[in-house]
């Protein structure tokens, strides 16, 4: 499992790379600022993402406005977060190196069935399916964590929960396959993120 530092503003890179995490997240979305300054000295794989405001962050745009933010940050980027209705640029994000990041931000926890479904349609454009759900009661965490462990025997992904009553849910996708949790440096992107501290300590006592 990885984690991956998710900032809200350029200036924390400095000091989120000192932090030991394994990748860090920059969400466009949050801040104004240019791809070479910010990027050129950064020593962990990037992840760039412009998080829609259907799925929780605050651009608003059509798909032909969010290419035309995010494909300036491609030279820099390991991965591009693509949500679904982006997907049609996932080709052109390759032909530009980086891989796609395939993510779905989901404001309850499905059914099983229906998680597979969405599984499928991820994968079908992207290298890594990232699916974030809102468990309400312990019964959609485990089901949720069963299905990340029976997911990843098909492949890489990326599973995690969201909001503050089961926030441990964040750390217990990654025992159970999932291949990055997200953490916060300071100022969380959503909510119930640990601080990049706090995973690591919970790791370190767990594993």
């Amino acid at each position: 499992m990885k984690t991956v530092v998710a900032l809200t503003d350029p200036e924390d890179i400095d000091a989120a790379l000192e932090s030991g995490a394994d990748f860090i997240e920059l969400r466009i979305d949050l801040f104004n600022a240019e791809p070479a300054a910010c990027c050129e000295r950064c020593t962990v794989p990037l992840i760039v993402t412009l998080r829609s405001s259907a799925e929780g962050g605050m651009f608003s745009g059509s798909p032909e406005e969010w290419w035309e933010q995010v494909e300036p940050w491609c030279p820099y980027a390991t991965y591009i977060d693509t949500e679904q209705r982006f997907s049609a640029y996932a080709r052109s994000i390759r032909a530009h190196g980086p891989q796609v990041i395939a993510s779905l931000h989901l404001p309850d926890t499905p059914d099983t069935p229906a998680l597979h479904a969405h599984e499928i349609a991820l994968r079908a454009y992207g290298d890594l399916p990232k699916i974030i759900t809102t468990p309400r009661n312990n019964e959609d965490l485990l089901r949720f964590l069963g299905f990340t462990t029976r997911s990843a025997a098909n492949g890489p992904l990326c599973t995690g929960t969201m909001g503050p009553d089961l926030r441990f849910g964040r750390v217990l996708t990654g025992l159970f396959g999932s291949e990055m949790v997200y953490c916060h440096f300071g100022t969380p992107t959503a909510a119930g993120q640990y601080h990049i501290t706090e995973v690591q300590e919970i790791m370190r006592l767990l594993v």
